[in-house]
């Protein structure tokens, strides 16, 4: 049984109904605006769901606005970054030192496609233009504003998936990167557009070689299958359909300088398309001009219904919760499709309605739902306040950037490299989804590295004890850092035990805790608190989000 199961059943012995919960209110609740309680337990909800962690100081921020006036403000601050940069000096090969001729250290690489370097290092050049990326991003995603800007990009990433070893060359890759980012909270329907002809896509999906001699069906089926329609019930697109999607891409090719995509009209099948009646039987007339078939295709798929449903389920996925009931999907799922269509897919005004909705605080959806690794990584350092430096500082920031890129790589998260086309399994994978996140492999890493952050001091327990109203007060100090750190509380038999274990040193006495914090006892504090903090990221609450 999942969390949300439990809890459902927990609440009808408070309840004379099954859909009623002990507040009173109807469980799951729809999209009507959500005029409860602004504290910080709703707060830190919004935030980590939004963001990667809740910093003490954003909470503080956000509970000074209304629940709207928050929703708006993270979903319209968006920043444009400068681009990745090099920061990788000589290269060897056998023996020889070479330069990348194209571009000096500290000066971006995106735009350079000539590689004026000897051939045998042009792989290292790529290589280490990819890293420079991977550190650039996990740059951005640590150093992130007070926007849901981040975790979009990352959505994105998981629904178009693209792979770093099939495209293999930086550029594509930081185009393709860039692409996202441009349209992160933009049109859902001409990302799609975009996505189709983009160099990475028609590279990883084969839509290179898609020719009317001989049409590869890959990047078709997978346009319906996972980028827009879905295998849902209602979506009845045939095999013809893939094969009559194919035929409309064929001739899509790749140049290099300038860095882009055409049509090649040789290489183009000119005939007529027909689809099936899922697609009201729509004909697309063959034509050489590069936007007008590919216009039909994706203005034929969005004009579904089910189009609408199946971004919107897997935006609901990737926020909310993995499972989508009948209730479910009649309050939340097809009214926010609803609203989405007629917003010509834009992608803010269904969001904004989700995030602002009764359903997304109702508390069966709150905590139950476990952290990815960069919610877990960088979600961990950024609610400790950790310091880093600017995602431009290639010097300092990029080792450090790079250390976050490859720990979450080690728990099942990698940057460009998403295990198939289907992105991360977590989000989609029955019936296990997010606790695909944690297994024999993964927790021991998750723990190793919350551990070193306080063995090595790499977090301030000091500093972040002090975000209590009262420190000295043992159950203060524990109810407030826990409401913090914890999205579901604790026990009060597990409160007891924290405080007698890590605080009182195993007495009922309060005051040693006490004197102990009023007379600045530096050795007692800090040891005391390590434990304290090692021992609560390791429980299981601390992995929910």
């Amino acid at each position: 049984m999942d969390r949300r199961d439990f809890f459902k059943r927990t609440r009808r012995k408070y309840s004379t109904t099954s859909n009623v919960n002990q507040y009173g209110k109807e469980m799951f609740a729809g999209l009507n605006p959500y005029s409860g309680n602004w504290t910080v337990n709703e707060v830190t909800h919004l935030l980590k769901r939004t963001m990667f962690g809740a910093r003490k100081t954003d909470i503080d921020y956000f509970l000074s606005l209304s629940p709207g006036a928050a929703v708006d403000e993270l979903l319209n601050t968006v920043m444009v970054p400068d681009p990745p940069v090099r920061d990788y000096g000589l290269l060897e090969d056998d023996g020889v030192f070479y330069d990348d001729l194209g571009v000096a250290i500290g000066q971006t690489w995106v735009n350079d496609l000539n590689m004026a370097s000897a051939p045998e290092i042009r792989g290292q050049i790529n290589s280490r233009r990819a890293s420079s990326l991977k550190k650039w991003w996990a740059g951005l995603i640590i150093n992130q504003h007070r926007s849901i800007q981040e975790k979009m990009v990352l959505f994105w990433h998981h629904h178009f998936s693209i792979q770093e070893s099939e495209v293999d060359n930086a550029q594509i890759l930081y185009r393709h990167h860039h692409l996202l980012r441009s349209n992160a909270l933009g049109n859902f329907k001409s990302l799609v557009k975009e996505v189709t002809i983009d160099p990475a896509m028609l590279i990883h999906l084969n839509g290179y070689l898609n020719s009317r001699q001989a049409p590869d069906e890959n990047y078709a089926r997978e346009l319906q299958e996972l980028f827009s329609i879905g295998k849902g019930d209602d979506s009845h697109y045939t095999e013809d359909d893939v094969i009559a999607a194919a035929r409309v891409l064929t001739g899509w090719r790749i140049n290099d300088n300038p860095l882009g995509s055409y049509l090649d009209a040789g290489a183009h099948d000119t005939g007529p398309k027909t689809f099936s009646s899922f697609y009201n039987n729509t004909t697309i007339s063959g034509s050489t001009d590069p936007d007008q078939e590919l216009d039909a295709l994706i203005d034929m798929i969005f004009t579904t219904t089910e189009a609408a449903r199946f971004i919107c389920r897997k935006l609901y996925k990737w926020f909310v919760y993995y499972d989508i009931d009948e209730t479910t999907e009649t309050n939340v799922i097809i009214p926010m499709a609803e609203i989405l269509q007629s917003n010509n897919y834009d992608v803010k005004p269904a969001l904004a309605v989700l995030f602002k909705s009764e359903h997304f605080y109702d508390v069966l959806n709150q905590a139950c739902y476990i952290k990815n690794p960069y919610d877990m990584i960088v979600g961990t350092l950024r609610e400790f306040n950790v310091s880093f430096p600017s995602y431009t500082d290639y010097i300092t920031g990029y080792p450090l950037f790079y250390s976050i890129y490859q720990k979450a790589a080690e728990m099942q998260q990698q940057l460009f490299q998403p295990p198939d086309v289907s992105g991360w399994p977590s989000y989609y994978q029955e019936p296990m989804h997010y606790e695909l996140w944690v297994n024999s492999n993964s927790l021991p890493k998750r723990a190793d590295f919350t551990d070193a952050l306080v063995n090595d001091s790499v977090i301030d327990v000091r500093a972040f004890a002090n975000y209590s109203s009262n420190p000295a007060d043992p159950n203060q100090l524990i109810n407030d850092v826990t409401a913090l750190l914890l999205r579901y509380p604790l026990s009060n038999d597990s409160r007891v035990y924290i405080k007698t274990h890590f605080l009182t040193n195993n007495t009922t006495d309060d005051t040693i805790w006490t004197n102990a914090w009023n007379s600045n006892n530096t050795t007692v504090i800090n040891t005391s608190l390590r434990e304290l903090f090692k021992f609560l990221m390791n429980l299981p609450e601390f992995h929910l989000c």
